[in-house]
């Protein structure tokens, strides 16, 4: 006796058509992928020189760009920052426009353990021992404001040079 509909050939049947379905697809991805790869690499061997002259094109742009971002910032607050990155907290040298000295200089700190600083550590130099003793320093001490400190001591070397 044998059933014209067998459920269980039918069942057997629906199983291997998705496994190979299943494996058709993925060898019709494999095809496809190689076709691409092949045409990629030879127009990645065009491209390749391209792609060089457009890294040294945008490393000169960004190089363009932070030297007229560190000549704006000089501009307009009246201090030449530059950053220093000699381990995982990068320090920042700030010297005013209007210093008596050329090495007259603050030293900043990014602190330690932090990733969004509230503010910077205060590094010993020979002019923030000196700053320590003016009024400015009461921006730091009082209010825990660097920029505020930052501005008064602007200001108190603007008034000194220009008033004499």
């Amino acid at each position: 006796l044998h059933l014209k509909d067998n459920p269980m050939a039918q069942k057997m049947k629906e199983k291997y058509q998705s496994q190979i379905d299943a494996l058709a697809k993925q060898l019709q991805e494999a095809q496809g992928s190689t076709k691409q790869s092949a045409t990629s690499n030879k127009h990645s061997a065009v491209t390749g020189v391209d792609a060089q002259k457009l890294h040294i094109r945008l490393k000169e742009s960004f190089k363009e760009q932070i030297g007229l971002f560190r000549e704006g910032v000089y501009l307009l607050t009246g201090y030449k920052i530059d950053m220093m990155n000699n381990d995982d907290r990068p320090r920042f040298k700030v010297r005013s426009v209007y210093c008596e000295r050329e090495d007259d200089h603050l030293l900043f700190q990014w602190p330690k353990n932090t990733t969004a600083a509230a503010s910077l550590d205060v590094m010993d130099t020979p002019w923030a021992q000196s700053l320590m003793q003016t009024d400015s320093f009461a921006y730091m001490t009082k209010y825990d404001s660097l920029p505020a400190f930052l501005a008064s001591t602007q200001l108190h070397l603007f008034e000194t040079q220009t008033m004499m």
